[in-house]
């Protein structure tokens, strides 16, 4: 007995020194497992190496917290569970908590914190409200803040998309959570070592027009104007102490000087020209291209504005004259001379006709709402659709060595109006015959990837003019072509000059008494951080979470069946378990 006793305790002492073991083993050797199909628990190299690289601890409050509907509970673990991956790898660089802030509120209390709630840029939300329900003042505030170093940065969490429902619009929020909370990193850590530039010179849009887009991008980037007007003396003042004493050769001076310093941006944006490019500011450009440098073109090719047609109410369309075709045709793509008229359009503001005097808002065809052409690629990926106004359409070339991808296209009923297109204001309001709008899915925006050959590969006479290291070709660049200057512009208040949100009508907010806002800031963003971004973080864009719903007509079908075998199966396996261990037991001790 001395001995089993002895034994024991000695096998007792075993088992708890392993334990101790394992748990400092587990602790040196940490390791986890996702067994997820689609890996959803498993962070993308860029998100690892911003969360390596933090220098300081980012701390997350979540307000998305208290009693929610079941879908928002699904939002809040995701975000719970992903900020504990987080922590992983930053350590004590991450902290975070989860508070409902609306918690024993008077009402007057939660309309103060939702008012400063949206002012910082942290969007609200109501549950859904089923048709048997009354209307009550609960809220939820699906996002939080981050805060690094003594700065701010909003976080919304649930990205809500025109005609999905809750569920799909929280399963989408889901996939894309490690790209939002990236983000947020990634503002933390900015550093603008990066350099972007608008160019100017050539009639661009004004520094109010860019005013939201240049914000936001300074967060990430280091933004600057850049003037490639070689005419212009703002131009010249740009490099003017090069110049000083150059003589004869200024003029060449002057070129060297401006691709030298066009070669310091990562990338530039030629956001809706309207004045004619020379050869030599398009050999600039070509060189800055062949260097390794990343272009947005935001190139239009026909003059329609909407001020023109309120003022005569009939204009005809002119062609823009920016000598821009045989450079877009080298890389690959074509900006035909023509218009896309969209049934799936964005309108306009109209007075009513009917002299009440009330303005009204009606569609208007010239204004198409364009979807992504490929949504699993990481620009257009869960992207509503963008606001383009008199945007043309784009064929691609026969340019080898080039991939094309189509981001942006029309709708299934559009049609092409070519060159002069009569722009009246006498088709509003007539319901348009789907029948005619015939040519789908008319190409507006297209990535261009891949090596890229000199415009001025065999033109000998602008290389010989100017004495400067020419290239012929790149490998591995992109850029990317966009029809519709106006997709960049945000809207600006006469008068006081404030600048909207890009993306933002209010106009049409006026109009129905709530918010419009189109994804133009976020394609534009995503179009940015594609081409220049050394993190890599939009690659978290392509990851999918699926959805997995119950097929509710059957579990109502077959509810009692599965109630019974709940209920019942448990007891009968403890049942059964108990009949053949005192069966095994019986036959194990009978001889004894």
């Amino acid at each position: 007995m001395s001995k089993l006793k002895t034994k024991g305790i000695s096998s007792f002492f075993y088992l708890i020194l392993g334990i101790v073991l394992i748990n400092l083993l587990s602790d040196a050797l940490y390791m986890r497992f996702d067994l997820t199909k689609e890996k959803r628990f498993t962070l993308a190299p860029s998100t690892k190496n911003l969360l390596k690289n933090m220098d300081d601890v980012a701390f997350f409050t979540i307000y998305l917290d208290g009693e929610l509907p079941s879908n928002y509970k699904r939002l809040q673990q995701a975000t719970k569970d992903l900020l504990n991956e987080f922590k992983v790898i930053a350590g004590n660089n991450i902290e975070f908590e989860f508070e409902d802030i609306l918690e024993d509120k008077e009402l007057d209390e939660k309309e103060e914190i939702l008012k400063q709630f949206v002012t910082k840029g942290i969007e609200i939300t109501r549950p859904d409200i089923k048709p048997d329900e009354t209307p009550t003042e609960k809220y939820i505030v699906p996002g939080g803040i981050a805060f690094f170093k003594g700065k701010e940065f909003p976080i919304n969490l649930l990205k809500k998309k025109f005609g999905n429902s809750t569920e799909l619009d929280i399963n989408e929020s889901i996939e894309q959570l490690e790209y939002e909370l990236g983000n947020i990193i990634r503002k933390c850590l900015a550093g603008k070592d990066v350099k972007l530039a608008f160019l100017t010179g050539h009639g661009e849009l004004g520094d109010s027009e860019i005013g939201d887009i240049a914000r936001e991008l300074s967060e990430f980037y280091s933004v600057d104007r850049l003037n490639l007007n070689i005419n212009d003396s703002n131009c010249t003042k740009q490099v003017a102490k090069a110049l000083v004493n150059a003589g004869d050769k200024a003029p060449q001076l002057l070129i060297s000087k401006l691709i030298e310093r066009l070669n310091t941006y990562r990338g530039i944006i030629v956001a809706k020209p309207i004045d004619r490019f020379k050869e030599v500011e398009k050999f600039m450009l070509d060189q800055y291209i062949m260097n390794g440098g990343k272009v947005i073109w935001l190139v239009e090719s026909l003059n329609a504005e909407m001020d023109s047609v309120g003022k005569y109410k009939n204009i005809f369309t002119s062609n823009y004259d920016l000598n821009l075709d045989d450079l877009l045709f080298r890389y690959g793509v074509r900006i035909n001379p023509d218009l896309v008229q969209d049934i799936q359009c964005h309108g306009i503001p109209v007075m009513s006709r009917g002299g009440s005097g009330k303005p009204g808002f009606l569609p208007w065809i010239f204004y198409p709402l364009v979807n992504a052409a490929d949504s699993t690629h990481p620009v257009v990926k869960n992207l509503s659709s963008v606001w383009t106004q008199f945007v043309s359409s784009i064929d691609t070339t026969a340019a080898t060595n080039i991939k094309k991808t189509i981001l942006l296209h029309s709708s299934q009923y559009s049609r092409i109006a070519g060159n002069p297109v009569d722009i009246s204001l006498d088709i509003l309001g007539i319901q348009p015959n789907p029948a005619v709008f015939n040519k789908p899915f008319k190409p507006v925006a297209v990535l261009l990837e891949g090596t890229f050959k000199s415009h001025y590969e065999h033109l000998d006479g602008m290389k010989r003019d100017i004495e400067i290291p020419y290239k012929s070709m790149v490998q591995n660049n992109k850029m990317i072509v966009i029809s519709d200057g106006d997709m960049i512009r945000n809207q600006v208040k006469q008068g006081s000059g404030e600048v909207y949100p890009l993306g933002f009508d209010r106009f049409a907010s006026q109009a129905f008494g709530e918010a419009v806002v189109f994804a133009n800031k976020k394609f534009l963003l995503n179009c940015i951080d594609y081409l220049c971004d050394e993190s890599n973080l939009i690659e978290v864009r392509t990851k999918v979470v699926e959805l997995r719903l119950l097929n509710k007509p059957l579990v109502k079908e077959e509810r009692t069946y599965w109630q019974m075998v709940n209920m019942l199966g448990p007891v009968l396996a403890v049942v059964l378990f108990g009949v053949l261990n005192g069966w095994y037991r019986r036959r194990k001790y009978a001889g004894t």
